[in-house]
């Protein structure tokens, strides 16, 4: 398998996005997470989470949909814990999205808007919901995807780690093969590139981190605001 990662702070004043590359010799994972709160205490949530799903996946024994749903709550707890001890981090949390992978099989889990796209060669699919007060507007058909980009209230989540003592993951097993892609990012990249624009980019590539760094670069040329990260792993049909 082969993996690139890359983020960016953009036009904000500090980078509140991690990303996990883990590749051991018995478990394989990506994972993207973007941080809300106050000064420093995103970021905090973030690597929080992060460091905690580092620390249990590179653990974990079961399956697969088991160890990410336990991951994911420990990663909550973690971070609500924190911002339970420090008032200035009171309120703190984050999103994330992340994977476990091997040749032919990936298990997907997000909580929050952070995204997760499989590409086949051709199709790019959205395999997350995210937990959005704009996303819960398309689901019910009053506003369209288009609309939910400039929507005022498009950074609203629904679902976090860390601001309540329990969450929920979502999670989600699919079958890849030789030759797809999985894409995982923060809303600073799917909040302005179309999929279609998206699937373009990984159709045309032929260098995983030049891909995240194209990617990175079209997003702020379509002007956005915000901590932009990108992770690709593509199948090469090898052992993961």
């Amino acid at each position: 398998m082969k993996c690139a990662g890359r983020t960016e702070t953009g036009l904000r004043s500090q980078n509140e996005d991690r990303y996990l590359i883990l590749d051991t010799e018995s478990i394989h994972a990506v994972a993207v997470s973007d941080g809300m709160g106050g000064h420093r205490a995103g970021e905090t949530a973030s690597a929080t989470a992060v460091d905690t799903l580092t620390e249990r996946l590179t653990s974990c024994s079961g399956g697969w949909e088991a160890a990410l749903t336990k991951a994911f709550r420990e990663a909550n707890t973690a971070v609500h814990t924190l911002a339970q001890s420090d008032d200035s981090m009171y309120g703190m949390g984050c999103t994330l999205v992340a994977a476990i992978y091997d040749e032919t099989h990936f298990v997907a889990a997000n909580v929050g808007d952070s995204r997760l796209y499989h590409f086949d060669g051709s199709t790019i699919r959205q395999v997350t919901h995210d937990h959005s007060f704009v996303a819960e507007l398309v689901r019910r058909g009053i506003i369209t995807e288009e609309e939910a980009k400039t929507h005022p209230r498009r950074n609203l989540i629904t679902r976090a780690i860390g601001t309540e003592s329990r969450v929920a993951s979502d999670i989600f097993p699919c079958e890849w093969k030789r030759g797809d892609m999985l894409l995982l990012c923060s809303d600073g990249l799917c909040g302005v590139l179309s999929d279609a624009e998206t699937a373009a980019f990984l159709r045309n590539s032929v260098d995983l981190d030049a891909t995240c760094a194209s990617l990175i670069s079209r997003a702020l040329q379509l002007g956005s605001r915000d901590n932009i990260t990108v992770v690709l792993v593509q199948n090469d049909g090898g052992n993961a």
